[in-house]
């Protein structure tokens, strides 16, 4: 039937742009690691036939150079793909075109990404170009006959690949993967699920509700730093591991840990929930108690929503409340959301003397410095909030900052990068609040640090095995994604570590408890981490989701969506437990984001902090 639509230069020119295709499709799904590559590859290589079938349908003049640049638009995004895999170790998301604004403050980041192999997919376009080009291939303009016999080619490709996915769908109880989807197909699905509307499983959320309603609060440190002023410190990338941990001898964060061991409420199991917006995901969790959005970053998601926040119930106690942030005001749409956030004052890049860049923005001394003055005409009590930056991504730092002694073992690694970032950090902190004792706002104030997000993926190869080696144990998605939390209350005659497991959706309920703001804890996710037992951690970006971390155990859901392939284990001893046990708390996870976003979408959070997260079931009642 071939012969039909084309000659046999076009079929010469077709067949070498399919093979083109299928070998580029192989090579990206082995680079992300797929299980079952050759019938995903199959699938993804159907999918783009029936692309070339609808190309050459609706082609004015020539199919073949229709096809070419298809065959084009497919290597750019297996570029985009490869690049944002290396980091994120997903493909890139159709809600991607919202951060286009973003880009400018993290090229460096972005420009460390690219690989020279990448530009192997382009390749065949070009040799596919010079050769269409010599033997000038033409053809014209698609007949009625040839468009019937393309159409059943089409119907035929359209019917295999939907075979295969409703294989994949009963295998995977619907959870569509990278994995188990590939490059082509994943980004069909995704594009589905971006435009599909939030809809909620009732079921799921009677079940979710019985387990909030089991578990008992107490009133511990109720209203310990009531009348305080708060000054939050939310650090770029930093991990737990660094915390007490030393490099020949020499401590990695020795302000932080002098913090923790003086009048300080130590969180040493909190963990990281950040979803597409990282940095402005973790501002989100944190004043929301909301998870963030599945789809795109929050801060663009919800920027028309209504919000009950930490800042906007301080508010209501007579607290200012002001943001201090060393990039320009329309990153990650902060401008535009603060207001609705309860965050009065933003003093971004445009409104601070930059006398020292490092990396994307103000370096965190200079931030740090000026704002003292901007904290002293503030109304007190205030709630203030930092965005620190220096030690992000690449791990940029001039080298008069970089005071640590490696040794050879790490010298020039990524390792070394990052902990000489964190450590710039940590002095930078001890000299503000040498600052604030001097400007007398230290004793009055309660200080308040956490991680936003990790800053070393494990599943980088160089990172893991140095990081591994760092540690003495093997560096997994537990260690990766926790982070720590300090709370500081000079005077509060305070000193504790807590074990509980928690989560950055637990900030806003553990700060209410203690600056004495009533909350109704059936209003938010978060849990009082100093009046809770049982702790549960639901993520959803940088493993599956499902994944969830538990005072018992760690489970990691499968990339492939299998349940069965999925890995858990004890979260004290490392030791591998039965994926079943983990089933309850799988579900719950997975309730728990998908309740989140149908709030959130439909923009019922005031409504939900009046009557509680049950009052949604009258709703779907209704």
């Amino acid at each position: 039937m071939l012969d039909k639509i084309l000659n046999n230069g076009c079929i010469k020119y077709i067949a070498f742009i399919s093979t083109a295709v299928l070998i580029k499709l192989f090579t990206l799904h082995y680079v992300m690691g797929i299980d079952n590559i050759l019938w995903v590859t199959v699938k993804n290589f159907f999918i783009i036939m029936a692309i070339f079938c609808l190309t050459a349908i609706f082609s004015t003049k020539n199919k073949v150079k229709a096809v070419l640049i298809a065959n084009f638009i497919i290597s750019v995004l297996f570029f985009i793909d490869a690049m944002y895999y290396s980091h994120f170790y997903t493909l890139v998301p159709v809600h991607s075109i919202y951060q286009i604004g973003q880009l400018g403050p993290v090229s460096n980041s972005i420009f460390a990404l690219i690989k020279p192999l990448y530009f192997l997919f382009f390749v065949d376009s070009l040799i596919a170009l010079i050769y269409l080009r010599r033997d000038k291939i033409t053809t014209g303009e698609t007949s009625k006959k040839q468009k019937k016999s393309l159409l059943v080619y089409l119907v035929v490709l359209i019917l295999l690949v939907t075979g295969m996915n409703l294989g994949t769908a009963m295998n995977t109880e619907g959870y569509f993967t990278p994995h188990n989807s590939g490059v082509i197909n994943y980004h069909l699905y995704d594009i589905a699920s971006f435009i599909d509307k939030t809809t909620l499983n009732v079921e799921q959320v009677q079940a979710l509700m019985k387990s909030i309603d089991s578990e008992k609060v107490g009133k511990n440190y109720h209203e310990l730093a009531k009348g305080r002023n708060v000054i939050v410190i939310q650090a770029e990338s930093i991990q737990n591991f660094v915390i007490n941990a030393t490099v020949n001898g020499e401590p990695i964060t020795p302000v932080l840990n002098e913090l923790i061991g003086n009048e300080s409420i130590y969180f040493d199991r909190y963990y990281e929930q950040v979803g597409w917006g990282n940095t402005s995901d973790a501002e989100f969790i944190s004043h929301n108690g909301f998870y963030p959005s599945k789809r795109i970053f929050s801060y663009k998601a919800y920027e028309k929503n209504e919000f009950v926040t930490l800042p906007t119930s301080l508010k209501e106690k007579g607290y200012s409340s002001i943001v201090f942030h060393g990039n320009y005001a329309n990153f990650w749409n902060r401008d535009v959301v603060y207001p609705a956030q309860g965050l009065d004052a933003y003093i971004s890049l445009e409104d601070f003397k930059v006398d020292e860049e490092i990396g994307i923005g103000l370096s965190d001394g200079s931030m740090f410095r000026q704002s003292v003055d901007f904290l002293k005409e503030l109304p007190k009590p205030f709630y203030s909030f930092y965005i620190t930056l220096t030690s992000h991504h690449p791990f940029d730092l001039p080298e008069e900052y970089k005071v640590i002694e490696m040794g050879p073992k790490y010298q020039d690694t990524v390792l070394e990068k990052y902990i000489q970032t964190v450590n710039y950090l940590d002095a930078q902190i001890g000299e503000f609040i040498e600052l604030l004792k001097l400007e007398g706002l230290y004793d009055d104030s309660m200080i308040v640090i956490y991680g936003d997000h990790k800053g070393l993926d494990m599943r980088d190869e160089e990172a893991n095995e140095l990081i591994s080696s760092f540690m003495g144990r093997e560096y997994k998605e537990d260690e990766m994604h926790k982070v720590p939390f300090i709370v500081h209350i000079p005077g509060g005659g305070v000193q504790k570590e807590v074990n509980t497991v928690g989560g950055q959706i637990d900030f806003f309920p553990t700060m209410a408890n203690l600056l004495g703001v009533e909350l109704n804890l059936k209003s938010t996710f978060g849990k009082d981490l100093l009046n809770t037992e049982n702790g549960f951690v639901a993520m959803q970006s940088h493993v599956a989701q499902g994944s969830f971390i538990s005072n018992e155990m760690v489970f990691i859901m499968s990339n492939d969506g299998v349940f069965e392939n999925s890995r858990a284990w004890d979260i004290h001893t490392g030791e591998p437990v039965d994926v079943y046990s983990a089933r309850e708390g799988f579900e719950r996870a997975i309730a728990e984001i998908n309740l989140s976003e149908y709030i959130l979408k439909n923009d019922l959070v005031p409504l939900v902090h009046e009557k509680g997260l049950e009052k949604i079931l009258e709703l779907e009642d209704k």
